[in-house]
């Protein structure tokens, strides 16, 4: 109760800015042939507020070999020019109140260089099968050892590749509360996991992936 007896204030709503920051990649499906495709997603409280796809094609900023994606540290969107490091795969969430719930759904392919690229509807569809699954993350947990079994079905319907497949995925749940109390005082969350090798055919390589993504206060 407030001191004139009325009910308690209730806290600002905040905004929360999602980025798939980085790949580490210390081994692939298609022995260092590959190409990255990645889809970023955030629902709150069930509805969809945006999607984020990376190509594949942009300049990562973090290897001079070029496109492909050799063992190594990757950034996702970062330009040599810029130093600021800001992801371009990235989702607002919207102004929050502490009741409400967020999902963020990250998923990330090794394909072949010469493949044909996968369509947002692919993304889409994947994206929909993650979340509908009952594995799920967040707060120091990752949803990968479940999801992983789940890959080739993750991704049925695709154009793909012998080797060509899912190197790592996540659902990340949090109410806005729990983000809250982890921000209020400046921080961002870090959210940091090791995706190894969902079921590849036995010429394929193991892949091995750390990705890193943030969720900070705009």
């Amino acid at each position: 109760m407030s001191l004139h007896g009325g009910p308690p204030a209730q806290p600002i709503p905040v905004s929360y800015a999602v980025r798939l920051v980085s790949a580490t990649v210390y081994d692939t499906r298609t022995r260092d042939e590959d190409t990255v495709h990645a889809s970023l997603t955030v629902f709150v409280n069930g509805e969809r507020k945006g999607a984020s796809i990376w190509d594949g094609k942009a300049w990562d900023g973090s290897r001079i070999e070029g496109r492909r994606w050799v063992t190594g540290l990757h950034l996702f969107g970062t330009s040599p020019a810029n130093n600021d490091n800001v992801s371009n795969v990235q989702i607002s969430t919207g102004r929050l109140q502490d009741s409400d719930t967020v999902q963020i759904v990250f998923a990330i392919l090794n394909i072949l260089d010469s493949a044909s690229a996968p369509s947002s509807a692919n993304h889409d569809r994947a994206t929909g099968l993650i979340r509908e699954s009952p594995c799920a993350g967040g707060d120091g947990n990752s949803a990968w050892d479940c999801l992983a079994p789940q890959a080739a079905g993750i991704l049925a319907g695709w154009t793909l590749g012998s080797c060509d497949g899912l190197v790592a995925a996540d659902k990340l749940e949090y109410t806005a509360l729990q983000l809250r109390r982890k921000t209020e005082t400046g921080e961002t969350v870090n959210v940091s996991n090791v995706y190894r090798a969902s079921d590849a055919p036995a010429a394929c390589g193991n892949s091995i992936y750390g990705v890193a993504l943030t969720i900070a206060r705009q």
